[in-house]
């Protein structure tokens, strides 16, 4: 098992090195110069020519990134182009908030998406089975957006029940902080819910055709008793993987979302960066949402080897 890890872990470096590359060198082929946008109206050719040296950005590419690199791995990922604050400062206050967010996303996605799974499962290819099934291809087919600003309509405008934008921190007020957060949550995690859904009937009915479920039946097993401690056991394992992988995509799925609800999150945060055009923040935001995928899905994975011995010898 220790090997697994560690195998696992330098994978992961690997990974976040090559993360790190591209983040990198995606920003530089972005069009524009952040210069010319900042002070292209008020600035001459000369003067702006000295903020790039002064910034760095006449130096070669290469030179460019290990600067950086040599930075982030110290936790300081530069200063904002526009409002001048650290980036670190701002991501420390902002990731949290994004955290709760897809944390509470995928909560209520996992209970729903496994207990509607196993429903499914439990009554194949009847009405129940047709009805779980459709609510889980219109939450793969809904947009996010869209279901996003359908919730505020109920629930903010016309019911009154929910706040419609807006986040009270988690420190402050945990009641009314979780509260600023479920239509953002359910909004989020719509996808997440049908994806789980769907992967749990399949898993399910795959193991229920067993030869060792049939046994257990045969020897008087409650049907009950075969579903909790002999089905869902085993078919929990590529749900594990598949709420590994989609819990990660929450962080990029909350870009939109974060930026409906006025949910100050590193999501909105870099959206926000990417209308200013500021490279640092867009850069360190990229940076820490791609790593955070990846960390989750390596967790995943190292879980999916605890429960699944047979994994680490693969």
């Amino acid at each position: 098992m220790t090997r697994y890890i560690v195998q696992k872990l330098f994978s992961l470096v690997l990974v976040l090195l090559g993360i790190s590359i591209v983040v990198f060198y995606m920003i530089r082929l972005v069009p524009g110069d952040v210069v010319d946008f900042l002070y292209g109206q008020y600035m001459g050719s000369e003067r702006m020519n000295e903020i790039r040296a002064l910034w760095g950005l006449d130096r070669p590419l290469v030179v460019q990134y290990l600067d950086w690199m040599g930075r982030v791995l110290q936790l300081d990922f530069g200063r904002s182009l526009v409002s001048g604050r650290a980036i670190s400062e701002e991501i420390v206050t902002r990731l949290p908030v994004t955290l709760h967010l897809s944390f509470m996303a995928a909560l209520w996605s996992v209970a729903f998406g496994i207990t509607l799974g196993v429903i499914a499962a439990r009554f194949p290819n009847g009405k129940i089975d047709g009805m779980v099934t459709t609510i889980g291809m219109l939450g793969l087919a809904t947009p996010h957006f869209w279901l996003a600003t359908l919730l505020v309509l109920v629930f903010a405008v016309y019911l009154g029940v929910l706040p419609s934008i807006g986040y009270v921190p988690l420190l402050e007020d945990p009641i009314e902080s979780t509260r600023s957060l479920i239509l953002p949550a359910l909004a989020l995690g719509t996808t997440m819910a049908a994806a789980v859904m769907r992967m749990t009937r399949s898993a399910m009915l795959e193991v229920l055709s067993h030869d060792y479920i049939r046994t257990a039946r045969a020897k008087g097993v409650a049907e009950r008793g075969v579903f909790s401690r002999h089905a869902l056991k085993n078919a929990f394992i590529p749900v594990l993987t598949l709420i590994g992988t989609e819990t990660g995509k929450l962080l990029g799925g909350s870009l939109i979302i974060e930026q409906i609800f006025a949910v100050p999150g590193i999501g909105q945060y870099a959206v926000e960066a990417v209308l200013s055009r500021d490279y640092p923040v867009l850069q360190a935001t990229m940076l820490v949402i791609a790593s955070s995928y990846v960390i989750i899905n390596t967790l995943a994975d190292i879980g999916y080897g605890v429960i699944d011995p047979r994994v680490r010898y693969d």
